[in-house]
């Protein structure tokens, strides 16, 4: 049994109005912020300085011969999809999510299914993040002279925020699909 919101007073239809506003506004962020990632991931692959300022930091290759060959450059760009891909998937989902809550649909399973989704998600992005970028230093320098190919693991303070709101909506959406199954069974018995 799901819980749909419906208004029965002036103030629930202000508050469903509220609710649909919100929800509005929050799927055409979820999607927007999908968007600009891929545009992003785009951009940052075309511009050559903003490459080599994305080598140098995120991916951690600071004092490295940067002169990717196209082997080298077409596998870092392919392993940049991956966190990519799943942090778009996220928003997505996330979107889809605040629309069901604009529909009304609000204490329903799927909404719980949904959360936990956009949990692992964020999850994987965040796990995947260094790893990517750690074979992406040795991608981008894989056919520089001897001597001078690097692997550079780095950590930073923004994957850890990913995992915490990963975890954070991983919780709630358990909490959620609890909320869900108490409601049901208390339904059951009126």
């Amino acid at each position: 049994m799901s819980i749909w919101f419906q208004p029965v007073s002036a103030s629930s239809g202000e508050a469903a109005n509220r609710l649909r506003s919100i929800s509005r506004w929050a799927c055409v962020f979820s999607y927007a912020a999908g968007s600009l990632m891929v545009f992003g991931l785009i951009w940052l692959w075309t511009d050559a300085e903003a490459l080599a300022n994305y080598a140098r930091g995120a991916v951690g290759l600071r004092d490295a011969v940067l002169a990717p060959s196209p082997r080298g450059y077409w596998t870092a760009f392919a392993l940049a999809w991956v966190p990519a891909g799943l942090f778009v998937l996220a928003m997505l989902r996330l979107g889809r999510l605040f629309r069901a809550f604009g529909n009304g649909q609000v204490l329903v399973e799927e909404n719980a299914a949904g959360l936990l989704s956009v949990g692992w998600l964020l999850a994987g992005f965040g796990v995947a993040t260094p790893i990517v970028h750690a074979l992406q230093s040795v991608a981008l320098t894989i056919d520089n002279p001897q001597g001078q190919k690097h692997l550079a693991i780095t950590l930073d303070p923004g994957i850890f925020a990913a995992l915490a709101a990963a975890a954070a909506l991983i919780a709630f959406g358990y909490v959620l699909r609890e909320a869900i199954r108490l409601s049901d069974e208390n339904q059951s018995f009126v």
